[in-house]
């Protein structure tokens, strides 16, 4: 026993010299290798049986070509192909699972919603993008944070700040007129890049309605917050967002990019190409950041001082409002801090700018590739505006073409075209054992042109759809722009909202054509599907 010990302990003691430590660590990662990316994969894996589309690579498995796919058809493809539900290999020994129908999403988004939460990588790049707020919560946190801000996306409050998308509107409107006016043949029009203008609207009017600041970049494009989020957006592509979330797989990593301590030498990231984008956003975080600060410190004095009657509508002032009414009635469950609230500007930016200005472009490029639908939805606010060029939103609400169009843009042009999950246990869905650990792929946009729901122009923009909605749709799973569950979307009512109140005022006054003809969208691929040129169009009056 005793001479069993002594070379036992010899033989460690050979195995760990220095000379042989790197060798010991060499064959560990080889048979590490070959047992992720072969044996399980190959032989162990219970979804190896599943159908699985080709060109997996052998680190990265099928994740780099989803986050570089740039409009979601390589998915729609695939599941043509392949089937409903898929393998889709992820890192390596990963096999993760792709789904669309009803019953599966029913699952990890609605009934097992909790055993099915957002992976902590992208967690951890979401708040990098969008700060600490709903996006990147999860659990009884995000429960308790979004009931805390349920009163703010109230119909009562939204409808309090529709005065803000008719005002910028108004603003955007009289532009795009005196630029027609300024050319050598008015009648022609004037070729503009629509997402450049919507983009700036829209961060004008979550920047009042969000946390009650007039950036006004419409006028003002070199506005702070105008330029900060400008560098924000900026290295948001796919490449980096697949280097962001592979990133905060590593411990501490979350921590390390927002410290004080990488932004006070965020310099030296710029000296070398792989990290110059993350100097980018560490300072244009930076700077939203500060700035958010300050209007939170405004948005506290405010509070202590207006009366009920003179109290501001804006989200942020609703927020602080309420917290103050909660920490005056004593000990609470939950209670939002500073720092959280600071946050929610980037919040606010990310889902209620972005998205909704990627949905307005692709609603008036559809309208400019499809006269008759563009002249019936003028034909449809025009004596509307006419009796009131700002109508509140339940006459808006009430015109079903309107409503038609939004709901058709943002079905087939979701902004963004992937959510993903992960098993926090072993679990069937529907019939495929999924193993803990495993990514569920949730592909928005082929959910919401399945023509197993939608038909055979499923993938065709026709508004009328929405008049009369096939047997096979289902209220939460057929449409997944606003995803659905507990983490549906917050401020779905306030997009809609002010997306058609922007768009009724830019057709009552406007003609929308493409610049020339056999255009196509030019996008970027990212978090958020963009345009690489603007998206130009042909405008001209349509009316005196």
């Amino acid at each position: 026993m005793t001479q069993t010990l002594t070379s036992t302990i010899a033989l460690l003691r050979d195995v760990l010299r220095p000379s042989n430590a790197f060798l010991v660590a060499g064959i560990y990662v080889v048979c590490r290798l070959v047992y992720d990316l072969f044996i399980w994969r190959k032989f162990l894996s219970p979804l190896r049986h599943l159908p699985s589309p080709p060109g997996s690579e052998a680190l990265f498995g099928h994740t780099r070509k989803i986050l570089y796919d740039e409009t979601g058809v390589m998915l729609r493809e695939w599941v043509k192909k392949y089937g409903p539900v898929l393998r889709i290999a992820g890192p390596g020994s990963n096999h993760n699972i792709l789904i669309v129908e009803h019953e599966h999403l029913d699952k990890v988004l609605g009934k097992d919603a909790h055993n099915y939460p957002k992976p902590r990588a992208m967690l951890g790049v979401l708040e990098i993008i969008s700060g600490y707020g709903l996006f990147a919560m999860s659990g009884n946190e995000h429960r308790l944070m979004r009931r805390s801000m349920s009163t703010a996306f109230s119909i009562t409050n939204m409808m309090a700040q529709e005065h803000f998308h008719h005002d910028v509107a108004d603003r955007l409107v009289k532009i795009w007129k005196d630029q027609i006016g300024s050319v050598t043949e008015p009648s022609k029009g004037k070729i503009i890049n629509l997402y450049d203008y919507i983009s700036k609207a829209t961060l004008d009017i979550i920047s009042l309605a969000g946390f009650g600041y007039d950036a006004d970049t419409l006028h003002n494009p070199e506005n702070e917050l105008a330029v900060a989020y400008k560098g924000r957006t900026r290295v948001q592509s796919g490449p980096n967002v697949l280097k962001l979330f592979y990133s905060m797989s590593i411990p501490g990593a979350l921590k390390f990019v927002r410290s004080k301590w990488l932004y006070a030498h965020r310099e030296w990231l710029k000296y070398t190409k792989p990290s110059a984008d993350l100097g980018l956003l560490v300072e244009s975080m930076q700077s939203i950041t500060q700035l958010a600060r300050g209007i939170l410190d405004e948005k506290i004095k405010e509070s202590a001082s207006e009366s009920a009657i003179e109290a501001k509508r804006d989200i942020m002032s609703i927020l602080v409002r309420a917290r103050k009414e909660e920490l005056e009635k004593g000990p609470t469950v939950y209670t939002i801090s500073d720092d959280v609230l600071t946050d929610q500007v980037l919040t606010f930016l990310g889902a209620g700018h972005t998205t909704t200005a990627i949905t307005l472009t692709w609603a008036l490029w559809s309208l400019a590739n499809d006269q008759k639908s563009q002249n019936r939805l003028r034909e449809e606010i025009t004596p509307v505006l006419d009796a009131n060029p700002h109508p509140d939103y339940r006459t808006l609400k009430a015109l079903p073409w309107l409503d038609s169009v939004i709901m058709e843009t943002i079905r087939i042009f979701p902004p963004v075209q992937v959510e993903m999950r992960i098993a926090e246990k072993t679990d069937y869905i529907g019939d495929v054992l999924v193993p803990k650990g495993s990514f569920i792929f949730i592909p928005v946009f082929v959910v919401n042109t399945y023509k197993g729901t939608w038909g055979e122009d499923a993938e065709e923009f026709n508004p009328s759809r929405w008049l009369n909605l096939p047997d096979t749709y289902h209220p939460n799973y057929s449409l997944l722009s606003f995803m659905a569950g507990p983490h549906h979307c917050i401020g779905r009512t306030m997009a809609l909202m002010e997306m058609k109140a922007v768009l009724a005022s830019l057709i009552y006054n406007f003609k929308f054509e493409p610049s020339f003809e056999g255009q196509t969208a030019n996008l970027r691929r990212g978090i958020f599907m963009k345009f690489m040129d603007g998206m130009p169009v042909n405008i001209s009056r349509a009316r005196d």
